[in-house]
């Protein structure tokens, strides 16, 4: 069985544009927790995603293979994950079932509208995989609204874990109280709240255009080359220097966005409605200003 050879102690499962790096950067830095490297591992997914699908299914390679991500890690220390595709496929939240039934799960939340404009541009202008314009896109692909159907997704995790081993990260709290919200996720992981991180206060995954598309593939490449020659340890010291964000930024330039056009807004908000009227329930917060 999984559980008997390694297991992780927490998960983030998305969703994705709604603040997971930043989640992965707070928690990478506490000195009781151990991320995996790099952040994404995708070991428990099936499905394959338009905005992800160089990722091939790995759970076939089996535990041994996914405890390579974390060798850098203390026996002692809090292990975890965050890959933003998990929340959208049913066949993963089983085999994290599986994989630890008492695990602690991360869920990210972020106005829809906004949330799908974000990974729009981050497909179309940084990544290069998307080329349809918004409203097209939006239509033909059924990924992005899939991601911002919260409630959904939820509900099909619930069937295989409790409400209490869920901490759901409201976007806005991000932007607004990031203090407190910060020692509540580490309350909430059962590891010292005081701990005061360095990325706290710094934006994760500014709207960018790529130079270079090419990079991107290459730095992917050589994680997982460290990685499969048990050297995970290489990536975090030179993510902590500071090496990853100096390529992203020399490779690209600030995107300048353009808004929304309205009747795309007003589309996304319609399909979105029931959804975003559900979770407002399940989770008791008022979610009126998602849908204006």
């Amino acid at each position: 069985m999984l559980n008997e050879i390694f297991r992780i102690d927490f998960i983030g499962i998305g969703a994705a544009k709604a603040g997971t790096t930043w989640l992965g950067r707070i928690l990478g830095e506490h000195p009781q927790l151990c991320m995996s490297e790099p952040k994404e591992v995708h070991f428990f997914n099936e499905k394959i995603l338009f905005n992800a699908a160089f990722r091939k299914p790995n759970f076939h390679k089996g535990i041994r293979w996914y405890k390579k991500y974390f060798r850098h890690c203390s026996t002692h220390s809090v292990k975890g994950e965050i890959t933003p595709r998990y929340l959208v496929d049913p066949v993963a939240a089983e085999r994290i079932k599986q994989h630890n039934p008492d695990i602690r799960i991360f869920v990210c939340l972020r106005n829809p509208v906004e949330r799908i404009y974000s990974q729009y541009n981050f497909a179309y202008s940084f990544v290069g995989n998307e080329t349809r314009p918004i409203e097209k896109a939006i239509r033909e692909e059924p990924e992005y609204l899939e991601m911002s159907s919260y409630f959904k997704n939820i509900q099909t995790y619930l069937q295989h874990f409790r409400m209490e081993q869920f901490y759901f990260i409201w976007f806005e709290d991000i932007q607004y109280r990031p203090n407190e919200l910060v020692k509540e996720i580490y309350t909430f992981l059962n590891v010292d709240p005081h701990f005061v991180p360095q990325s706290l206060h710094r934006k994760s995954n500014e709207a960018r255009r790529s130079r270079f598309r090419s990079i991107q593939p290459m730095i992917r490449l050589g994680n997982y080359f460290l990685v499969s020659i048990g050297m995970s340890g290489v990536i975090k010291k030179w993510k902590d220097a500071g090496g990853r964000d100096f390529i992203q930024k020399a490779n690209s330039k600030k995107l300048e966005k353009s808004p929304m056009p309205d009747e795309v807004k007003h589309y996304i908000i319609e399909q979105v409605r029931e959804d975003v009227a559900q979770l407002s329930i399940l989770l008791k917060k008022d979610l009126t200003h998602w849908l204006m």
